[in-house]
């Protein structure tokens, strides 16, 4: 059985920066994912394993050997250059052009030796392409192929080199409901047989939740949970709740030692007060007196060094307690209570695309359909687009809101609108800042609470919009958005997970979940929506 090993790894940036160190993990056959924090190291470990970059001691080996026959697709895909064609993309272009010199008879002995005996290469490649339905045209431009495509070009040429260990950062990023079929379909083809090794990272629901195996990168080490993410979340969950209990019967304990210790501090109180009053009244011999005092104070020491040692063993084992306690797992975003009463009509319109559009009280509607299907364009048109730029995208916080003078006659309710591509108007703004500016008469207190709420605590919020993440600068238009008044009854989301990681997709399906306002959203990640709960599904061609 094929195996990735990685044993004692240790890398550091240029700066001496350590960033793993003592790293071991051992990955059978079949697909598993990698899952963790950003930050924690995910992408790195991929460019580790794919021989981009070397660790700084320790091994990495497939069967025993190098990492030779490992194939990468990075998260980002570098810009193509204009002359560059999918032949190219897919890494067949020289062996397709010797090919086709030798069977014209124009071979020379370097093109038999670039296509070796790999006389197949152009049948397995339009198979390929077939498989993960992109265009067979080889002379393609690259730069004509949408994000998808171009993602799904670069693991069918990973495919082609049928590698023993396949590496996917994302890959289901910019890929509809039916390219993300066709590319699980491929995974499992490509771990079939037994003998090769898939490693993904991804924060698509759906996808983690086919894996065999499930890696958590935390804290610089590597844990193995035998099941995919379904698996691994019960395990996790299970953990949390007991390392809580824990906790808190450490704690309890804790202030029962604690509460002993005083107790016996003014038991032992009353003792020398009543040893110093009977010296006094020297009603016994001064020697017999002096062995009883030095009996009390020795008595005395052992008391307290009982107590003392008490305290300090409830402290350790609350330590104890405390570090198994996952602190990430306790951040939840807290929504506000958008007051809708249930029945009352949120969005009634007959659009000219998918028809009859239709949502009362806290309904929850999915809007799907293939890449191109008008799924973006149809919620520009329900919340009358920004009037400034009515073919962009709303900046942060949204130009388009349900809160001023925007025009939105299918929209019955307040409303917010978060697209996918949220642009930062004004980068130097903070967080803080941003949110205030939704409800001006607001106290600075108001706006720090509220920014805590979504997380974005203490000197978080004072960061500037211009140095977020995707995934906060979706938080922080989300925040902006809630705060108005009154609270939005209507959230209108398009492709709200993108730009999250695995931790921050988790807690905006639980706020989501929680959330007891009406939810138009739009979303590749079926089992995103599953968690979050939808009534019904607007499906456009």
């Amino acid at each position: 059985m094929p195996s990735l090993v990685l044993s004692d790894v240790a890398f550091a940036f240029p700066d001496d920066t350590p960033f793993f160190s003592g790293l071991n993990l051992t990955i059978g056959p079949g697909l598993t994912t990698l899952v963790g924090r950003n930050g924690t190291g995910k992408s790195t470990l991929f460019t580790l394993i794919a021989g981009v970059l070397s660790p700084a001691s320790g091994s990495i080996t497939v069967d025993g050997a190098g990492p030779s026959d490992v194939a990468y697709v990075p998260q980002l895909l570098a810009d193509a250059p204009a002359q560059r064609t999918l032949a190219d993309e897919l890494g067949v272009g020289g062996r397709l052009a010797a090919l086709a010199r030798i069977e014209a008879g124009q071979g020379d002995d370097d093109d038999f030796a670039l296509l070796g005996d790999d006389w197949s290469i152009s049948e397995r490649t339009v198979a390929q392409l077939h498989e993960l339905g992109l265009p067979t045209e080889l002379g393609r431009p690259v730069v004509s192929l949408s994000g998808g495509e171009r993602t799904l070009a670069a693991v069918a040429g990973r495919l082609l080199e049928q590698p023993r260990v396949l590496l996917l950062d994302e890959p289901t990023n910019n890929l509809d409901a039916r390219a993300r079929r066709r590319l699980f379909g491929a995974l499992e083809r490509f771990v079939a047989g037994g003998d090769r090794i898939a490693l993904v990272v991804s924060h698509d629901l759906e996808l983690l939740d086919r894996a065999d195996t499930t890696v958590e990168l935390r804290a610089g080490r590597c844990r193995v949970f035998g099941g995919n993410y379904a698996h691994y979340r019960e395990v996790v969950d299970a953990e949390q709740a007991a390392a809580l209990q824990a906790l808190s019967g450490a704690r309890n304990d804790l202030r029962s030692e604690k509460r002993d210790k005083a107790q016996a501090q003014v038991a032992l109180a009353r003792r020398e007060r009543y040893g110093r009053k009977m010296q006094a009244s020297k009603r016994e011999p001064k020697m017999v007196m002096g062995l009883r005092k030095q009996a009390a104070q020795e008595s005395a020491a052992r008391y307290r060094a009982t107590h003392e040692r008490g305290v300090e063993q409830a402290q350790e084992r609350m330590r104890e307690a405390d570090a198994a306690v996952r602190r990430e797992e306790l951040l939840r975003i807290e929504l506000p209570d958008p007051q809708l009463p249930s029945g009352r009509v949120v969005v009634d319109v007959e659009d000219p695309v998918a028809g009859r559009i239709h949502l009362a009280g806290p309904a929850r509607v999915r809007l799907a359909g293939p890449n191109g299907s008008g799924k973006t364009t149809l919620l520009r048109r329900l919340v009358g687009g920004d009037r400034d730029d009515p073919d962009g995208d709303p900046a942060v916080p949204g130009a388009v809101r349900g809160n001023d003078d925007t025009v939105a006659p299918a929209i019955a309710t307040p409303w917010a609108f978060l697209p996918q591509d949220l642009r930062v108007e004004h980068p130097d703004r903070s967080v803080v800042d941003t949110i205030r500016a939704a409800r001006p008469s607001a106290s600075a207190e108001e706006a720090h609470a509220h920014a805590a709420r979504m997380l974005f605590i203490g000197d978080a919020g004072f960061r500037r919009l211009g140095e977020l993440s995707g995934g906060e600068r979706l938080r922080a238009a989300l925040a902006s958005e809630l705060f108005a008044r009154p609270v939005p009854q209507l959230l209108i989301l398009d492709e709200p997970t993108n730009n999250l990681d695995l931790e921050g997709v988790e807690v905006l399906v639980e706020a989501l979940a929680q959330w007891r306002g009406a939810l138009l959203l739009v979303s590749h990640d079926d089992g995103f929506c599953d968690r979050v709960g939808v009534d019904d599904v607007i499906t456009l061609a």
